[in-house]
């Protein structure tokens, strides 16, 4: 059975690094480099676990990590390489110098994922929506892109598979109302007797007849 790094020493220490703990990797990392994981927590004087050290360098301390807000190209790349690669963050990171996988995961789940919704995008297949909930906001979600209201699209791309979106909406509309049409005129051919054993007694209360009220009084 293969252990994690850290399985295998219950002493190591766990939860927020200290900034002693982040000064001792990064002067380590600074004169050795990081070839080796494993090895690198105990030469480094670190209680930690090599997993440990790994993502606390990777995601917080190497010095080209880019902060801050991402860019509508950064968020353009993220998108199309996840239709490629899927959940894969950190072959995604790769063609994002700066940003780390985890921060890009969590944009992803935080911002972009729900931009594709509200664009009638499925996030996993990255093809139009056509499940009945974005169905019925539909209409909402027209209206606010007609006003300017909703997100910024990230490129033609994206506003051509939104557009894709709607149309498959309106076919599904189509399909629905074909449907309750065709149930509608079922009803109305299964009422038709009822209509026809009907027709004297009506023809006759607007002609005046009074013959069958008093058939049925007697």
């Amino acid at each position: 059975m293969v252990r994690s790094p850290c399985s295998h020493g219950s002493d190591f220490k766990k939860g927020p690094w200290t900034p002693e703990e982040d000064e001792k990797l990064i002067d380590y990392i600074k004169r050795n480099g990081h070839e080796n994981w494993k090895a690198l927590p105990k030469l480094a004087g670190l209680n930690r676990c090599g997993k440990s050290c790994r993502l606390r360098w990777t995601n917080y301390l190497r010095p080209d990590i880019k902060r801050g807000k991402f860019s509508e190209e950064e968020e353009r790349v993220i998108v199309n390489l996840h239709s490629v690669l899927g959940n894969k963050w950190s072959r995604i990171a790769n063609h994002l110098p700066g940003r780390t996988d985890n921060e890009i995961k969590n944009f992803w789940n935080t911002h972009i994922r729900k931009k594709l919704l509200q664009m009638g995008i499925d996030p996993n297949t990255h093809k139009p929506r056509t499940d009945l909930d974005h169905f019925l906001n539909l209409s909402q979600f027209l209206g606010a892109a007609q006003f300017g209201n909703s997100a910024d699209p990230l490129d033609n791309f994206l506003q051509l598979q939104a557009e894709a979106a709607q149309l498959a909406n309106i076919h599904v509309l189509r399909n629905l109302l074909q449907i309750m049409n065709t149930k509608t005129l079922t009803n109305l051919e299964s009422n038709s007797l009822l209509g026809s054993q009907n027709h004297n007694l009506f023809e006759g209360l607007v002609n005046g007849d009074n013959h069958l009220q008093y058939q049925g009084s007697s």
